[in-house]
């Protein structure tokens, strides 16, 4: 799980981060949504983005639809704050988590988000071949290569061969 935070969450960002990283999780830290997303045309890529309810979470999921970034965004903010919560959810953010952080509900999150990403979606006869193919090799014992350019799918293919085994 690569998880990018964008914005300082409320000075509550070392906790997020030592949460998520506890449970597992590779985690980038941005300022901005700008930031976050030049982070992801650099491919450094994200499965994951929690964002401070007051950075303009309506912008970033625009600019993640319009650039093709099929990621879920989890807004926080702190806890007494339902009015940010709402707008956030309006906005395109997939939930909405409560700070100070706590530790079993952000591992819920983490976990739920994880199992919901390990579906593939592909349309293009191009890319039927290529699961077709993997699903062929998955449970032999060789050596696979995965080759592409960035964002492309290798990582996707991947798990899904793993998954297969």
């Amino acid at each position: 799980m690569r998880l990018l935070i964008i914005g300082d969450l409320y000075g509550q960002i070392g906790a997020a981060s030592q949460i998520a990283k506890s449970r597992g999780a590779k985690v980038m830290h941005v300022a901005d949504i700008e930031s976050g997303m030049n982070a992801l045309r650099d491919g450094k890529g994200a499965d994951l983005v929690m964002i401070e309810v007051r950075e303009d979470i309506e912008k970033l999921v625009t600019l993640l639809m319009r650039e093709r970034f099929n990621l879920p965004v989890i807004a926080c903010g702190i806890s007494s704050d339902k009015d940010a919560a709402v707008k956030a959810i309006k906005s395109g953010a997939k939930e909405y988590l409560p700070l100070p952080p706590d530790e079993e509900l952000i591992a819920a999150v983490l976990e739920a988000i994880t199992e919901e990403n390990q579906s593939m979606i592909y349309a293009s006869a191009a890319m039927a071949k290529v699961v077709a193919m993997a699903d062929q090799i998955a449970p032999s014992d060789a050596s696979v290569l995965i080759t592409g350019e960035s964002g492309t799918g290798k990582e996707v293919i991947a798990r899904h061969i793993h998954k297969k085994i």
